[in-house]
């Protein structure tokens, strides 16, 4: 037994100093920052999974620091090390500290919480996390075509009558179309028509493929992704080459099937971990993926990320 108990302890003893380490090696870093240092962060701290939970508790104090660098990159932190957890509890707690970010008087620390929040999937979210996020959503919310998506992004019912609520004191063009597209996440048949009849007419080129294609893709509403199966398969050379050495045009399904390639179920390119596509051969790639498309016209999209 009392071999047991000194093994114990000496394990113990280990797993408190690494904690330690981690710790000052966080405090230290955050201290360079302080000084003006604008070096990454270390990579231990990031991976440092087994104490999560002490380094997001430590990083509370910076996050509520007077100044906006320190708390710019205590969230930072904060999102890196919840966004790559594996434990669904030290995820929450991660996003329960972005949520806070929103509230932050620095306009610039918010907009990063939005995008940082966009990062988990939607799955990860508490109820009240959820209802949180939900019951901010104002007309008069700074960035507030971004603020949607996120909204439209929970899977709660109660997104959608908040978002109603907005579109009715909302007169920008910009922010009633991205209530619609949030409304459309939400799977609002009105606000999707809305969307399609706003599209529809549109010219398909280089400012549609990288400005409307991905919010469009953020919808995973099977009535726009019709849409954009219909652009795939167009023949119309509307976009600009990727190469710099050529002035012709090419097809715009070449972009347009990067955007779709993560928010697709068994998407038949190979894709990275992020669902990134990962192809050398793009004519080869657009054929065979037109090829499934017509072969799996019930194909389903991916609805827990964003």
């Amino acid at each position: 037994m009392k071999i047991i108990y000194t093994v114990f302890l000496f394990l113990f003893t280990i797993q408190s100093s690494i904690a330690q380490s981690s710790l000052d090696q966080l405090n230290s870093y955050m201290q360079e920052v302080r000084a003006g240092s604008y070096e990454p962060v270390p990579q231990n701290i990031l991976t440092e999974q087994a104490h999560a939970n002490e380094l997001l508790t430590a990083l509370v104090t910076y996050q509520n620091d007077s100044n906006a660098v320190i708390r710019t990159r205590a969230y930072n932190i904060s999102k890196r090390i919840g966004q790559n957890h594996p434990e669904i509890a030290i995820r929450q707690q991660a996003i329960s500290q972005q949520i806070k970010a929103l509230e932050d008087k620095d306009a610039g620390i918010m907009v990063k919480a939005i995008n940082a929040l966009t990062g988990f999937q939607n799955t990860d979210f508490t109820t009240n996390q959820q209802l949180r996020i939900i019951n901010r959503l104002k007309a008069n919310i700074p960035h507030l075509a971004q603020y949607a998506r996120l909204v439209g992004y929970m899977p709660n019912e109660a997104a959608i009558e908040s978002l109603k609520q907005a579109q009715v004191q909302v007169t920008d063009g910009w922010e009633s179309f991205n209530l619609n597209l949030a409304l459309a996440r939400r799977g609002d048949e009105q606000a999707t028509t809305a969307v399609l009849n706003k599209i529809q007419n549109a010219q398909i080129n280089d400012a549609f493929v990288y400005d409307i294609v991905p919010v469009l893709v953020y919808t995973r509403s099977i009535e726009i992704f019709n849409f954009l199966k219909e652009l795939i398969f167009s023949d119309e050379a509307n976009c600009s080459s990727a190469n710099p050495d050529s002035n012709a045009n090419i097809l715009c399904g070449y972009r347009i099937m990067e955007y779709v390639a993560p928010a697709i179920e068994n998407f038949p390119l190979p894709t990275d971990e992020y669902g990134e596509l990962e192809v050398d051969d793009y004519e080869t790639a657009l054929v065979r993926l037109r090829g499934w498309l017509t072969q799996n016209p019930d194909y389903q999209l991916v609805k827990d990320t964003y």
